[in-house]
């Protein structure tokens, strides 16, 4: 081979080393990525493992604290219902009545002596008096069996004009979730996201005084909120919680009516919308495995052999 001026044989083997360094430098950089790569695909399933995990032991955490709720010699604030069983794992379990909530289906189905009880209620969470009136009326419409608008409300026609030829359902609601699709009530869930957390479906009916929120009882009740919640807070006992043992339960409707201050013979009204138990019990427990928690809650008619689930459900509380 011949060379050309100024190069040298040591120059080129040194031009082929450097590139051959160079290569080997590429592969090796290949390699570790590849290598770290994998290494963090084996790191995220390990964790995703150890996750699913953890879900799991908490679940069954949760639903042993419902077997032993759901057991008839087990009485709300029995301490068999808190367990901590090591540093780790641990269930709280909670008997409450479904009476605490407000009966939505129940409220419509009696809407000339109980919308008051909505209207108020949604006024309390920020709609306008006007706007309150006219979602009950929507309400209402949606589930009469009839296609005439109360009031302001919106039938068929309504629905018909906003290309929902299905709409309304004329029946009683089934979900809760059912009362998204009616006119208006967007507003209502901007204002109160939450707003599932009052209403029921599954309740007898009126709204159990042995264990509502102040909330619900000053509007069922048509009392203001302070004597709601004083009256709450007597009934809660010294440690503020319901479903414990301290709580003053009544056992008259007029015991709770003479500590909200009503006249204890009270409205035909009120003493239609409201009692002090409900044969539709709801059993909540929390288990928790570590940094995780699950919450069970199972709705059933009765803590015996001829008892009916009638909902189940399992939430990851973040």
């Amino acid at each position: 081979m011949r060379l050309t001026s100024g190069q040298s044989p040591d120059n080129g083997r040194s031009s082929i080393r450097g590139a051959a360094l160079v290569a080997i430098l590429w592969v090796i950089a290949i390699l570790s990525i590849a290598v770290f790569s994998a290494t963090q695909f084996l790191f995220v399933g390990v964790e995703s493992e150890s996750n699913a995990d953890a879900i799991f032991r908490a679940e069954t955490l949760a639903e042993r604290g419902i077997a032993l709720a759901a057991h008839p010699q087990i009485e709300r604030g029995d301490p068999v219902l808190v367990q901590i069983l090591n540093e780790r794992e641990s269930f709280e379990a909670r008997i409450s009545s479904e009476g605490d909530r407000l009966n939505l289906n129940t409220l419509l189905a009696n809407h000339e002596r109980d919308r008051i009880v909505l209207e108020e209620l949604f006024y309390q969470w920020g709609m306008r008096r006007d706007e309150a009136v006219d979602l009950v009326d929507n309400l209402v419409d949606w589930v009469d069996e009839d296609d005439l608008p109360t009031s302001i409300g919106a039938e068929r026609g309504y629905y018909l004009s906003v290309d929902r030829p299905n709409h309304p359902f004329n029946r009683a609601f089934v979900y809760l979730e059912e009362a998204l699709l009616v006119k208006d009530f967007a507003t209502l869930t901007r204002l109160n996201p939450d707003w599932m957390d009052s209403f029921t479906l599954l309740s007898q009916g009126p709204l159990d005084l042995n264990e509502a929120p102040p909330e619900l009882v000053s509007v069922a009740c048509q009392c203001s909120f302070e004597a709601a919640r004083l009256f709450v807070q007597t009934r809660n006992g010294l440690d503020g919680l319901v479903g414990t043992e301290d709580d003053l339960r009544f056992q008259e409707i007029e015991e709770a009516m003479a500590l909200l201050g009503l006249p204890g013979d009270g409205s035909d009204s009120v003493l239609g919308r409201v009692s002090i138990s409900d044969s539709v019990q709801r059993l909540i427990s929390v288990g928790r495995y570590g940094t995780v928690s699950v919450e069970s809650s199972v709705t059933l008619t009765a803590k015996n052999e001829s008892g009916k689930i009638l909902q189940w459900g399992t939430r990851r509380i973040e």
